[in-house]
């Protein structure tokens, strides 16, 4: 018994870490993603219409950023998230092969508890209102003195 908590612990653990480690991984790689797409569009500055201000910049039409340097960083933080998510799937399915019989009972037991909660609370409503009411009827005259 205590190896298998030493164990939960340590895979607990090693969750984290690797949690911390893939949103340094994500944070950095924004700031170089974000300071590259600004270095494409000051290679070739665009006027308010839409083309190159200078001949000389346009020569180069390709490296010219039209406004889609910021759609590539939303993607690639698109795909930061999708691999964020899909490792938690992987997670959850490992977690649900090794110990997904007990998560289980622990979900029953935590629902059983929750249940019985709202009941003794329904419980306790109906017997305030009772007591409301036996109040009212004191003070209205309608009830023993």
């Amino acid at each position: 018994m205590v190896g298998k908590c030493k164990s939960l612990v340590m895979f607990v653990a090693l969750v984290g870490i690797s949690c911390m480690v893939l949103s340094f991984a994500g944070m950095d790689a924004q700031v170089y993603a974000h300071g590259s797409s600004t270095a494409k569009s000051s290679e070739c500055p665009l006027d308010k219409g839409g083309k190159c201000s200078d001949d000389k910049g346009c020569s180069k039409k390709s490296k010219c950023d039209k406004g889609g340097g910021h759609k590539i960083d939303k993607m690639m933080d698109l795909t930061r998230c999708a691999k964020k998510e899909l490792l938690k799937e992987k997670i959850k399915a490992n977690l649900e092969k090794k110990i997904g019989s007990k998560l289980d009972q622990i979900a029953d037991l935590l629902v059983d508890a929750m249940l019985d909660e709202y009941r003794s609370a329904i419980q306790g409503k109906a017997r305030k209102s009772t007591l409301q009411n036996d109040i009212r009827e004191v003070f209205s005259g309608k009830g023993p003195q």
